[in-house]
């Protein structure tokens, strides 16, 4: 279950990143295009099974990879290229929170083992 919500969230930033690389006729057509990637990726799903049977630890470190991936979305859909600092900063922070999230989990399923 931890590994299925890390590649869902993988999945969307991949998504969002390929859609907004491309030529868009319009804004409005970028951001909503971007948001579809985000939705049908399954990161939601993947987050709320998770959720639903991890502790408040485990919950705490995904939704703070799953939050900040949601603002990379919104600078995206905003019209940050990949490029852009403010897209390279909500990556930063998105990757920091990711790998946080990992050593949590991590430290669950040694416990697990123990």
């Amino acid at each position: 279950m931890y590994v299925d919500c890390l590649v869902a969230l993988r999945r969307a930033h991949e998504a969002m990143r390929l859609v907004a690389d491309e030529n868009h006729t319009d804004p409005q057509t970028r951001a909503a295009k971007i948001r579809q990637a985000f939705q049908a990726s399954g990161c939601d799903e993947a987050r709320e099974r998770l959720v639903l049977t991890a502790t408040a630890g485990i919950t705490e470190a995904i939704d703070g990879s799953y939050h900040s991936l949601r603002d990379i979305r919104e600078a995206l859909a905003s019209g940050c290229t990949i490029a852009s600092e403010e897209y390279q900063a909500a990556r930063q922070v998105h990757g920091d929170a990711t790998r946080a999230a990992r050593v949590v989990l991590r430290a669950d399923l040694a416990a697990l083992e123990a």
